[in-house]
């Protein structure tokens, strides 16, 4: 990207306030931008004006489109188009940022990839919805057009996730593996991951918001999920690198947890306090069941497709109903982490009877704000020191003052630099293939969903 651009950020909720406004305040100072303009709907208008005028960073231009209603259509191209020209700054580059609620983003990365407008979406890449139903099956086909049509352009499109510039999963976790594994010629054999999300949602609110997407019939899978589908999916691929002349495959089974489970899933004693009860909705109504999973646990495994012989198996589990620090039953003003989040994830990466990495990144609460989130990271390995003397049998390190959004900040300002190449929408073809399998698998409990891998 050789000259300053402007930018379009679609969708200027506080994710983009909080984490990013900054990356693009510095990106107009350093030259890479000139300014940035805003694409809204005309229904956040007046929380989109509130948060504006509180910044110090201000667009150069907004426009407010129609909202047509979330489950039933997408916007139009054309509606797309004639925002984008009103938008335009005669003699720059425009490059644009999709932040909206991931139902959304399609019709956006379309439109920036058929017109060579360079791109930075949000994860996950898409949530495909047909006639007002949430579709993984058209996950993967989706892709791979959109991926086919991007390689003919000489604009560049990358994705927003946590796990490409970590400073513990993938300059600690996944080099060491790799290193590990080309090395010895050791497969990965064994790898679990648990992303507990520590989200406490109370069912009127699962109704009642559009950041957390469960009303548009799609949970957890299609939200903070992706990012460690993502992780798990790059460590997963390392067997793919190591041996390159196989076709695998992965085999996944699902169960799922829903907002209708969640009354009976929490205390009703601490419930009470919140004035949540399980009573909105009656058992097994279609109001009910059109919401999304909130909790996903499942088994695979990874094979060689020509042998059928098991190379890899593990678990992979994205939980949100996990201990929150939430006390409030009304959601605050003013505040970022509305609903209590404490993340904490763990994950094992074993190599048969060689090695393995241990690593388990959580949150610590700082002080009385719900905002004061902290975390911390200790990483333990294991090793047949008596065959690989260069091993220690257990080794420990722990890292402190890290913060989860310092990784997304660095995607970012390499982005706005013209120099992101790590996390390109063609890298994403085969977590979102995963995140299909998995999607798939949760509305099919119980039953095997496979993907080439």
């Amino acid at each position: 990207m050789a000259s300053a651009h402007h930018l379009i950020v679609v969708g200027f909720d506080e994710i983009v306030v909080n984490k990013y406004l900054s990356c693009i305040r510095d990106a107009i100072r350093s030259g890479h931008i000139d300014s940035y303009s805003i694409i809204d709907l005309e229904s956040q208008q007046k929380e989109i004006d509130r948060r504006i005028e509180a910044t110090s960073t201000k667009p150069r231009s907004v426009v407010y489109l129609p909202d047509f209603g979330g489950r039933v259509r997408e916007t139009p191209q054309e509606l797309i188009a004639a925002a984008v020209q009103r938008l335009r700054v005669p003699g720059v580059p425009t490059m644009m940022y999709i932040a909206t609620e991931v139902r959304a983003h399609e019709a956006y990365l379309r439109f920036c990839i058929q017109n060579h407008i360079a791109s930075l979406v949000e994860k996950p890449v898409l949530a495909p919805v047909i006639d007002g139903r949430f579709e993984p099956s058209y996950i993967t086909k989706t892709m791979e057009e959109l991926i086919g049509i991007a390689s003919g352009s000489p604009a560049e499109h990358s994705v927003m996730t946590l796990s490409r510039y970590h400073q513990i999963y993938n300059r600690v976790v996944i080099a060491s593996l790799k290193q590990r594994m080309e090395r010895w010629e050791a497969p990965l054999t064994s790898f679990h991951l648990r992303a507990a999300g520590g989200v406490w949602n109370l069912q009127r609110e699962f109704e009642s918001r559009d950041d957390h997407p469960y009303k548009y019939g799609y949970g957890m899978m299609m939200h903070g999920a992706y990012h460690y589908v993502d992780l798990a999916t790059q460590i997963l691929s390392l067997n793919a690198d190591l041996f390159p002349e196989r076709q695998l495959r992965l085999e996944v089974s699902s169960f799922g947890a829903f907002p209708i489970d969640q009354h009976q899933r929490v205390s009703q004693r601490i419930a009470v306090r919140f004035r949540d009860s399980g009573a909105r909705w009656p058992a097994e109504s279609d109001e009910s069941l059109r919401f999304g999973e909130t909790d996903v646990a499942s088994a695979f495994r990874l094979l060689d497709a020509a042998t059928g012989r098991t190379i890899s198996l593990g678990t992979l589990s994205f939980e949100q109903t996990t201990p929150s620090i939430r006390d409030w039953s009304e959601l605050p003003d003013g505040l970022y982490n509305v609903n209590g989040r404490t993340s904490s994830v763990d994950l094992e990466a074993q190599l048969s009877t060689l090695f393995s990495t241990h690593v388990h990144c959580y949150d610590i609460p700082r002080g009385v704000s719900a905002d004061g989130i902290d975390a911390f990271a200790r990483v333990t390995t294991r090793a047949n020191a008596a065959l690989l003397p260069e091993e220690h049998y257990v080794s420990e390190e722990s890292f402190g003052g890290l913060f989860h959004s310092d990784s997304n900040r660095q995607l970012m300002e390499q982005w706005l630099h013209g120099s992101e190449h790590r996390s390109s929408l063609a890298s994403h073809l085969r977590p979102m293939q995963v995140t299909e399998a998995l999607a798939s698998s949760v509305l099919t409990p119980g039953c095997l969903v496979a993907v080439p891998f």
